[in-house]
């Protein structure tokens, strides 16, 4: 609990922050999902699938399916972390952080 001289010192360095353009923005960007970034490993993964079923026989040919695959899932994807869905394999919907199984 904060007494009411360090909350309006808080109050202050917050009000500060939300002025300052530059700082809202980049906070802003952390939400957003990486398409860029997604984009360039798809097109790498593609590039690796040619290059694999050319040179790696059968073994190159399964590679190269699933870099495809795995590079069309990252090519279409739209919504990271900033959607709310976090890892959905990690724990089943509706359970609390903590709560036992």
């Amino acid at each position: 609990m904060l007494d009411p001289s360090e909350k309006s010192v808080f109050d202050g360095m917050v009000t500060q922050l939300r002025g300052d353009a530059r700082f809202v923005r980049r906070i802003d960007r952390l939400g957003y999902p990486r398409k860029r970034l997604r984009m360039a490993c798809a097109i790498l993964l593609w590039t690796f699938a040619l290059i694999s079923m050319f040179v790696g026989g059968w073994t190159g040919f399964f590679m190269a399916l699933a870099a495809i695959g795995y590079g069309i899932r990252l090519a279409t994807r739209k919504t990271g972390f900033a959607g709310g869905q976090g890892f959905s394999w990690w724990s089943s919907p509706g359970r609390r952080p903590g709560a036992s199984l």
